[in-house]
């Protein structure tokens, strides 16, 4: 009979530890995705990246965050294409920068957590 714990774990169950090793290093590159595809992308559950998530202080996917950022940008970047006075064109820069920095910041802080 086997004395110890680790030894007697299923067969498999080192297979999957490191599986899970690999996708919370992994969840970084699909961060700006909904959870499910995330989940299908890993070949993993959308529970499993919540409990690798949860484990790591992050308490919300940032995927809709993100979404909506971009959004924000790529409007921005249309206006900057526009004749507009310098005045506006600083503003809209300024506001551009802001944004960017920002989804910078929630990549930046996702894979400092993990």
């Amino acid at each position: 009979m086997p004395s110890s714990a680790a030894q007697r774990q299923h067969p498999r169950a080192a297979e999957s530890i490191s599986r899970k090793k690999k996708c919370s290093s992994d969840l970084v590159w699909f961060i700006h995705l909904p959870m499910r595809q995330a989940a299908v992308a890993l070949g993993t559950s959308s529970a499993t990246i919540k409990r690798i998530c949860r484990r790591n202080g992050v308490q919300r996917w940032p995927a809709r965050k993100i979404g909506a950022l971009d959004r924000r940008i790529a409007k921005l970047e249309k206006n900057m294409s526009m004749k507009r006075p310098r005045a506006q064109r600083i503003k809209t820069m300024d506001e551009w920068k802001k944004l960017t920095r920002q989804r910078m910041d929630i990549y930046c802080d996702f894979m400092s957590s993990l």
